[in-house]
């Protein structure tokens, strides 16, 4: 999957807020909300995983339409699965952000002068983490809606195609003579 990079300015300022703004021990008491939270997110995200391919009648479509909707669904699963991907890496960063802590303040390969700079730099990290979660949830949506958006414009020109057809099928059993003009019919009297 390639990175969209505009994705990542959001998150970068959700890392710099936090840096500044949110300790450890904030994340660590918003931490049953913000998993029950990201919990959900997942669940959503298995649910839409569990799907699978969106229509069930591919006979009415052409080739080429089919590969569209196949490729649109392909690049639909891969930001679902690194959606799932960041969501639990966010969780995780949640539930061992503050063992962490603990540990790189406790180590002794950890120099002084970065001691004051692990805390905000934990903060930091999940700050970036469950922003970047946001911000792919609503990549994932915008393309689960373009996905909506060709099916639909695809299922509207196949029944159009078939409306055609059987309009042309109905019209060459017709039993109705056709209708000829008699000779002469037209031409100017004088």
């Amino acid at each position: 999957m390639k990175i969209n990079w505009s994705h990542l300015a959001i998150p970068v300022a959700g890392a710099a807020a936090a840096w500044e703004l949110a300790s450890v021990a904030f994340w660590e008491a918003a931490k049953p909300s913000l998993l029950t939270a990201m919990s959900v997110i997942a669940a959503g995200v298995l649910v839409r995983l569990a799907r699978g391919l969106p229509f069930n009648n591919p006979d009415q479509f052409a080739l080429d339409e089919v590969r569209q909707i196949a490729g649109a669904i392909k690049r639909s699963i891969r930001a679902l699965r690194a959606l799932i991907a960041v969501v639990f890496l966010a969780m995780g960063s949640l539930v061992f952000a503050k063992a962490i802590n603990a540990a790189l303040l406790a180590a002794t390969f950890v120099p002084v002068k970065v001691g004051p700079y692990v805390e905000p730099g934990i903060s930091a990290i999940v700050g970036f983490l469950l922003t970047y979660v946001f911000v792919r949830i609503f990549a994932v949506i915008k393309g689960d809606v373009s996905l909506a958006d060709l099916q639909s414009d695809l299922l509207v020109k196949a029944v159009e195609r078939k409306q055609g057809e059987r309009f042309d099928k109905t019209l060459a059993k017709s039993d109705a003579p056709t209708v000829k003009n008699p000779e002469g019919y037209g031409k100017i009297i004088q």
